[in-house]
């Protein structure tokens, strides 16, 4: 595996955890603020609005990870029946459907960003939350999932030319 090769699955291992890290802060926040409203008759100040924000890391950051163990959901009652050849045709184009529709948005998103920095753009609320860091950990996150798909586009040329398909290691198999 080539230094480029370590260094994206290293970003997506970190991603995963990063991802399991903010999944733990939302259940503290939750926690805390419900402790705070029937103890100290105080709830954290805008607990939906940045248990939602966190939502979003928890959602996009593990996506390449998954994308590398072939995680997602897929229906294959209709390629069931084709050979190799054609499943990696088929997994290649997938792959460069979702690269162009995931990077899309996540470049409309990170194109809006520095009007917002520039602006002072915030969430109402106590705390007047900032929009534009959980739009930047979206927009690295789906960088990191677009480079995914193209290593998985490559693959599935790779399959579809040759017929060999790489299936990708189980998590505690994987190389450290």
């Amino acid at each position: 595996m080539t230094f480029l090769g370590r260094f994206q699955r290293f970003l997506e291992n970190a991603a995963l955890v990063l991802a399991g890290l903010v999944l733990l802060c939302m259940g503290l926040i939750v926690v805390a603020s419900i402790l705070g409203k029937h103890l100290f008759l105080s709830p954290i100040p805008d607990e939906l609005l940045l248990v939602g924000l966190l939502n979003v890391a928890v959602i996009v950051l593990p996506l390449a990870y998954v994308e590398r163990m072939r995680g997602h959901i897929a229906v294959t009652i209709t390629t069931d029946w084709m050979g190799v050849r054609a499943l990696g045709a088929l997994r290649a184009f997938g792959a460069l459907a979702m690269g162009v529709f995931f990077g899309g948005i996540g470049l409309m998103v990170v194109r809006r960003m520095p009007t917002e920095i520039s602006r002072g753009t915030y969430y109402d609320g106590v705390l007047q939350v900032p929009t534009w860091p959980m739009k930047a950990v979206f927009g690295l996150a789906i960088l990191l999932f677009v480079a995914r798909l193209a290593v998985s586009v490559a693959q599935g040329i790779r399959t579809a030319a040759t017929g060999i398909d790489d299936r990708p290691v189980t998590p505690h198999q994987e190389e450290v």
